[in-house]
């Protein structure tokens, strides 16, 4: 596949990818919030607010790449809200979460991989997809089982770090590669697995794609699919 080309995984099964990013979750769940909160999180919280405006009351947010559940408090209590991840310990915690708060909007958090969803087509208003782009095997998959799960009309937003074209941000996000199996996300991940896609899929329409805090590392696109 062009997008595994793209950022260096050497021809990975989707197996193989998924097992990695499985153990890389499993020893990240522990402190996930500690550590990642900080510098995820304006893009966290513009993606949440953008995802909950685009589900009207009473409607369905489907969150792919739930994690722990940071972005579940940002979600409009309007909405019905439910979590797919592919790391039981991640869910885990985001069940403790959701009980510790009294978050009573999300309905239900399930083991799912997220290029393979076990949902029906037209089912969700909006899906929110927060930092899982560059996380996925197959970011083209994962775009399209989100995409046939949205009703006509609503919106895929999600927030990502894009890699630099060129100068000292480009060296050093190509040199972190490398650690990619490790960390289980890829730091050199461009946005042209991203354009192809929206380019292949008539109905898809970028409607907003907005750099976001720290320094704008962080990328926020809102995709909506026509009636």
């Amino acid at each position: 596949m062009q997008a595994r080309a793209d950022w260096n995984l050497h021809d990975a099964t989707d197996a193989e990818a998924n097992a990695r990013a499985m153990a890389a979750y499993g020893r990240w769940a522990p402190v996930y919030d500690l550590v990642f909160e900080l510098p995820f999180g304006p893009g966290r919280r513009a993606a949440a607010r953008a995802a909950s405006a685009a589900v009207p009351n009473g409607g369905r947010l489907l969150v792919i790449g739930v994690g722990t559940g940071l972005e579940l408090p940002l979600i409009g209590a309007h909405a019905r809200v439910e979590g797919i991840d592919i790391s039981e310990p991640m869910l885990k915690i985001a069940r403790a979460r959701v009980a510790r708060a009294g978050l009573s909007h999300v309905r239900d958090l399930r083991t799912m991989d997220a290029q393979a969803l076990a949902l029906p087509d037209e089912t969700f208003d909006a899906a929110l997809a927060p930092y899982v782009l560059s996380v996925v095997p197959d970011p083209g998959r994962a775009l399209d089982e989100a995409f046939r799960t949205l009703k006509p009309g609503g919106e895929i937003v999600t927030v990502n770090h894009f890699a630099a074209e060129r100068g000292p941000r480009a060296a050093v996000e190509a040199g972190l590669e490398g650690a990619a199996s490790f960390l289980g996300w890829h730091p050199n991940f461009p946005f042209a697995p991203v354009a192809r896609w929206l380019a292949a899929n008539p109905r898809a329409r970028l409607v907003e794609r907005r750099e976001v805090a720290p320094f704008r590392l962080f990328t926020m696109l809102r995709i909506a699919k026509t009636a």
